[in-house]
């Protein structure tokens, strides 16, 4: 039917432009560490310098990157929302965000691509989190566990446009204390990367959870 065939060239198109913004990344990367004679991705990803530094200066192997300086300085440089690939995280009975990507380590390119730049100040750090039931729910208990994240980096394919979800137009990466680039949703990138394809549930924040 038609609507079917619209949905499978729709994932098609996402596949595509989140298998650009991963090769856009990884060559980008490269292309730094080449440049300035680095061993691994952590000249760049320093813990002693900020998001925005971080941002700039990865901004130079970026082809018509603009960067926002850590400030709201026009349309491309606003905090906005990000949705969980399926909607198991949800508040007061309502669907709500799981993610944010912020302003002060956005770079912006002309092709759409925002990349999105968290530096941390140490590597090696234990994190907490709320504990949530089956159906998502925060149960009032939190969790502590160890990471190993010296910076986090974000792209969103086609920027501000909806649908800001995670395996569909925002794929989220880390850097760790050896220097690597991982990925955090490995299993959706491989379906673009090897499938072609894209799978997630559609919902808005502010539903009420059905």
């Amino acid at each position: 039917t038609l609507p079917t065939l619209v949905a499978k060239y729709q994932s098609k198109v996402y596949a595509t432009r989140i298998k650009h913004a991963h090769s856009l990344l990884q060559n980008s990367l490269n292309l730094y560490k080449v440049k300035n004679d680095c061993d691994n991705y952590l000249c760049l990803f320093d813990t002693s310098k900020t998001s925005a530094e971080v941002a700039k200066e990865f901004s130079t192997v970026l082809d018509g990157a603009k960067v926002c300086n850590g400030e709201r300085d026009n349309v491309y440089c606003n905090w906005y929302n990000i949705k969980e690939n399926k909607p198991t995280y949800k508040v007061d009975g309502v669907y709500a965000a799981s993610d944010s990507i912020g302003w002060e380590g956005r770079i912006y390119l002309k092709n759409g691509v925002i990349f999105a730049i968290t530096q941390y100040d140490v590597c090696k750090r234990t994190i907490s989190s709320p504990v949530r039931d089956e159906n998502g729910y925060e149960t009032g208990e939190v969790t502590t566990y160890d990471v190993d994240r010296c910076a986090q980096i974000a792209f969103d394919t086609n920027g501000l446009m909806p649908p800001n979800q995670f395996g569909v137009d925002v794929l989220r990466y880390y850097i760790n204390s050896e220097g690597k680039l991982i990925c955090a949703q490995q299993n959706l990138l491989n379906n673009a990367l090897l499938n072609d394809k894209v799978e997630y549930t559609r919902y808005n924040f502010g539903d009420e959870v059905k």
